[in-house]
């Protein structure tokens, strides 16, 4: 996407409302300065009977004939007569809660041969999961892929006539919904369908793509051929042994989805619609990317062409929560490192729950807004703009009311197109590195009994090298935290995807654990060996993804470890704590691991990008019983600035998690307009240079650097760096 902006928008679904607000909703939107309407193409709501010769993918009503809500050509028309752009998300699935996920019920109950298995095959359960209604057809089954065919048939005309470049709306259109197997995603829930794991199957072709043959095999049990290679259907206590084997089990789920989507794509090129933007969401798992890995959908959304990018879905609670700050936060920084676009697909505006006795707060809205854009999210595509079925409080009535939080979408919108010309320019800037290794994660997944749940990350079996799955993915979430408590930023390292990356930073860290990537090892060891400090917290790897034993960094492991040693390795250093310093949970971290990592940051960066602390002593009344109280005191520092940079002056964006307004000193490093601030350098920005707000124009002078600001509770401000 050359304009990023031009992604804002915002979720409408016609087909939920009373024809006769469409426009006044079309309107709301429109004068909110959203340029694009979102709007899923739901095949569930518009067939209206069962499929005939005539009607391959069921009798479908694009007009309106049998329920007025089903005039989609009278709705894409009213978007056009409002000079909007159009995300087309056609499905075939889009979850969306609806019945059967808005597949037709005769799709969802068809053949079971068609449906995913799980490790007993037996069907999984699809996504009514209320009414225990229905399978999830499995992605690449011959049968399946001939019903979304049928599908697109009857909706790439209508695609094709409202396209922008035949003068209609249509500038996106949406591969699928969310692509991973609903909430059977585990290890052994999915997908042991014949389709994949028979002799020849998409299993065996998989193995033929990354072994050629089988004696190319990492496994601890030999076979004839690889067609003599079953999937795993148990996950013991240890999997040192076959580790390869089980890592590819779940590599193989990643490979069929990216599959999946890619022959969508043809599918939709080959009925003609193009001079398109193809897009995918991720549905939200924790560790990021497993087994929705973000590039690799990216690059089957992309397709020859690169008209593609992939955007992730945010649903935090009813006010944003620490824990939920940094979770978002993480992913952002993954997608900065692993994508072509940072964007939110899905933004969460309202509840999906009509069980609040008050509106959601537009206080809450904005502060979400801008902690995604101040890591690095280029765009939001909010959901849903409006009430329909269970939805509630978004910023619109399903009458078209206005609500408060409508006004937040209208300046988010007019921050990044008018108040921040060279928005698409900017990135936020980092001043150390947290590794994602791919391997670590998926040993993780492999015992996570429920990947899509975001709010949990799995610690227990399977053990590798006697190190239980989770530890090293529960080291990463927290490592992002302590580093911001040490008042700096850190970006994450996808060194399977931009090993180069690395060089960027005086400090990375890397969560312990038995096992790493051969080629993440190796561009460590580069790394640490031309100058770097390498901080590893939890055991030391000492083997690779294949499960072959790996010299860490070519070095031995030293005996007799210190809670924190440190090795020479070449021109740089390997820093060892045997113990990990993050497995607390927000907001409870350990004061001596906070102190560690800070300690750390101020040896190896010698000036961060900006850094912050309090200004003030950080205490309050805390109400604790009847009758009393207490003086409650937070030594940690719950405060975010992250500087952005490129193209145009720089822009602070400042962050207050506190439950009372807080001030904060933030102190910048040398900043010069389009320029990013240098790391390491002794020169401070000039007496004369300021911050000015972006919205009120006031200004604050900065001071040797420095300036003090005072900012709400659960609050963001964002300044323009003016030398």
């Amino acid at each position: 996407m050359r304009n990023a902006c031009r992604l804002f928008g915002a979720e409408i679904q016609y087909f939920r409302l009373e024809p006769r607000y469409w426009e006044e909703i079309v309107r709301r939107l429109k004068d909110a300065g959203l340029p694009t309407v979102t709007s899923y193409v739901s095949w569930g709501a518009h067939v209206v009977g069962e499929p005939d010769e005539r009607n391959p993918a069921g009798v479908l009503d694009f007009d309106g004939r049998t329920n007025p809500r089903l005039n989609l050509h009278r709705f894409l028309e009213l978007v056009e007569k409002h000079g909007l752009d159009l995300n087309f998300r056609c499905g075939p699935f889009c979850c969306n809660e609806q019945i059967w996920g808005g597949y037709p019920r005769w799709l969802v109950l068809g053949d079971p041969a068609m449906m995913v298995w799980d490790y007993q095959n037996r069907t999984t359960q699809g996504y009514w999961i209320a009414k225990k209604e229905g399978s999830q057809p499995s992605y690449l089954h011959p049968e399946y892929l001939a019903w979304c065919r049928k599908w697109f048939d009857q909706v790439d005309p209508i695609i094709r006539k409202h396209l922008k470049k035949n003068g209609g709306c249509v500038t996106l259109v949406n591969l699928d919904n969310e692509v991973s197997y609903i909430v059977r995603d585990s290890f052994l829930d999915s997908d042991y369908n014949p389709v994949n794991v028979r002799p020849g199957g998409f299993w065996h072709r998989f193995l033929a793509e990354k072994y050629k043959d089988a004696a190319g095999l990492p496994y601890d049990t030999r076979y004839a051929g690889l067609e003599a290679v079953p999937p795993p259907r148990a996950v013991p206590e240890n999997i040192t042994r076959d580790l390869a084997w089980y890592l590819d089990w779940v590599e193989f789920k990643e490979w069929a989805m990216s599959r999946y989507l890619a022959e969508l794509r043809r599918m939709h090129e080959q009925n003609g619609v193009d001079d398109v933007t193809f897009m995918t969401n991720f549905n939200p798992h924790l560790p990021e990317g497993i087994p929705t890995r973000m590039p690799s959908f990216e690059r089957a959304v992309r397709g020859a062409k690169g008209n593609g990018i992939a955007g992730y879905d945010f649903y935090r609670g009813t006010f944003l929560s620490y824990s939920g700050y940094h979770s978002m936060a993480r992913v952002l920084k993954l997608m900065n490192a692993s994508l072509s676009l940072t964007w939110s697909a899905e933004f969460m505006s309202g509840t999906w729950e009509k069980i609040l006795s008050s509106r959601v707060s537009d206080d809450h809205m904005r502060f979400m807004a801008r902690c995604a854009l101040a890591h690095g999210c280029k765009a939001i595509a909010w959901f849903m703009f409006h009430d329909r079925d269970c939805w509630n409080d978004a910023p619109v009535s399903s009458h078209g009311h206005a609500r408060p939080s409508l006004e937040v979408l209208r300046e988010t919108v007019e921050l990044a197109s008018k108040r921040i010309p060279h928005w698409d320019s900017l990135k936020p800037c980092g001043d150390v590195a947290i590794v994602y290794d791919l391997v670590q994660h998926r040993h993780t997944s492999i015992g996570d009994p429920m990947p899509c749940n975001d709010q949990d990350i799995h610690v227990g079996a399977p053990c590798v090298a006697g190190v239980k799955a989770g530890l090293a993915s529960r080291e990463y979430a927290g490592l992002f935290r302590l580093v911001e408590e040490a008042g700096v930023q850190a970006d994450a390292v996808d060194i399977m995807h931009d090993s180069s990356a690395l060089a960027r930073y005086p400090l990375v860290l890397l969560p312990g654990s038995p096992v790493i990537e051969s080629l993440s090892d190796a561009a460590l060891r580069a790394y640490v060996e031309n100058g770097g400090t390498l901080l590893v917290s939890g055991p030391l790897p000492s083997v690779d993804e294949a499960g072959r034993p790996l010299r860490f960094l070519g070095i031995a492991a030293p005996a007799g470890a210190t809670p924190c040693t440190r090795i020479p390795v070449g021109k740089g250093t390997l820093v060892w704590c045997p113990a990990y310093l993050a497995q607390e949970e927000p907001e409870a971290e350990s004061l001596d691991s906070i102190a560690a990592v800070t300690q750390l940051v101020d040896a190896c960066v010698k000036k961060p990008h900006v850094r912050i602390r309090p200004a003030q002593d950080v205490s309050w009344v805390q109400w604790k019983k009847e009758g009393g109280s207490e003086v409650f005191r937070q030594p940690r520092n719950l405060g975010s600035a992250v500087l952005h940079t490129g193209g145009g002056n720089a822009v602070l964006f400042v962050l207050n998690h506190y439950p009372e307004a807080m001030r904060f000193q933030v102190e910048l490093a040398h900043c010069t307009a389009g320029v990013s601030p240098a790391v390491g350098r002794a020169s401070r920005p000039p007496a004369t240079w300021t911050l000015r707000h972006v919205f009120s124009g006031d200004s604050v002078p900065l001071r040797g650097g420095k300036a003090e600001l005072d900012i709400d509770r659960k609050a963001c401000d964002i300044y323009e760096v003016i030398p």
